[in-house]
């Protein structure tokens, strides 16, 4: 089977006669268009870009918190054995986070959120938003060349309830690379202005890209709402506090 960058089938050739079947796809395989163009037309991911959610003096206070407590390495969620749990590989992403503790602070970040965020979802993607997952300060340093290859973020039972996802950049003049990707749509990046988020389905296939000058501070939350709450005190279960470190 040819499949297309969404995985849709676009050719399925039988395996009868082995050198016929080869011929067919060297010439399928000959005249598709570039990945890009595989649509005909130009494809944009649908995701959400909302400028102006964090003002700058805020902005900048979460990136002084990092300053201030430091970051610790980031992992991501893989299942094993029926078990959410935690892994660490710099194959495949390098980040360090900082969490938000502070209740003052985690109040005002929801505070910009629900004013200037969520009515905005629900106008673009008809989700009422109630819930909010982790409050953490990231960091993608050039110097390692932080990045994240592509992921969906709600493949395990621990994340099943992860409705979207939230991109607020906190310094985007300061860096070069560290763009948002779609690839199933395509090549082309994505980054929101200082302050500003982008919002895309945690289903999704996504990356960020290496970060190649500078260092990028963002704040990656995930939101979802009452029903989803459910489902993730349901799964609670299935957490494992577990973390296997690919790295050693």
């Amino acid at each position: 089977m040819v499949l297309d960058p969404n995985l849709r089938v676009i050719a399925n050739l039988a395996l009868s006669d082995v050198n016929a079947h080869n011929q067919l796809l060297q010439k399928i395989l000959t005249n598709l268009p570039p990945i890009d163009d595989h649509a005909g037309v130009p494809l944009s991911a649908p995701a959400l870009i909302v400028p102006r959610v964090f003002d700058r003096d805020f902005c900048q206070e979460l990136i002084n918190l990092y300053h201030t407590q430091g970051g610790k390495e980031s992992g991501f969620m893989r299942e094993k054995d029926g078990k959410t749990i935690g892994i660490q590989d710099y194959g495949f992403k390098r980040r360090k986070d900082c969490e938000i503790v502070s209740e003052e602070t985690k109040a005002r970040f929801r505070a910009y959120l629900v004013r200037r965020l969520v009515p905005e979802i629900a106008k673009a993607f008809q989700f009422k938003v109630t819930r909010i997952e982790r409050y953490i300060v990231a960091c993608y340093e050039a110097e390692v060349g932080g990045f994240f290859r592509p992921h969906r973020d709600n493949t395990t039972k621990g994340t099943a309830h992860r409705r979207f996802a939230v991109s607020i950049n906190l310094n985007a003049e300061e860096y070069e690379g560290g763009d948002l990707r779609f690839p199933e749509f395509g090549s082309r990046t994505y980054r929101a202005p200082t302050g500003g988020a982008v919002v895309f389905s945690c289903s999704l296939l996504h990356e960020a890209t290496p970060v190649t000058k500078g260092i990028r501070y963002a704040t990656l939350p995930f939101l979802y709402d009452d029903e989803a709450a459910k489902i993730r005190q349901a799964n609670l279960q299935f957490l494992s506090g577990d973390v296997v470190n690919l790295n050693t």
